[in-house]
């Protein structure tokens, strides 16, 4: 079997796993839900902005705090995003550990 026959595999096992099933159902009823879309674009913004400001060495101010606050408590409280958040961390580390082992296996090569 060649490297994409192999290649070709992985990707078919990887679009049957429970992982990717469980994120592309979650992914969808997100979509369906323009309230859940918003707020998981909000979220998004938030973190974005909360790394932007670590980075710089900086603090928020007390009102943005408050906004990022109550976004992620409207996030943590709500079943349909608190799945989606929680498929999507077990796809991506399920991706992640798939990219490691594709590294390792010609990392020597490149010290």
């Amino acid at each position: 079997m060649g490297v994409n026959d192999t290649a070709t595999k992985l990707a078919n096992e990887i679009k049957n796993s429970k992982e990717y099933k469980s994120f592309k159902k979650n992914m969808a009823e997100i979509k369906n839900d323009k309230e859940c879309e918003k707020l998981l674009t909000d979220y998004r913004k938030a973190q974005v902005q909360i790394q932007n400001f670590a980075m710089r060495n900086q603090q928020l101010d007390k009102r943005t705090m408050s906004k990022i606050d109550i976004i992620q408590k409207k996030v943590y409280s709500n079943k349909k995003l608190c799945d989606y958040l929680n498929s999507e961390q077990k796809f991506t580390t399920m991706m992640n550990n798939i990219n490691k082992i594709l590294a390792q296996a010609v990392e020597k090569d490149y010290k």
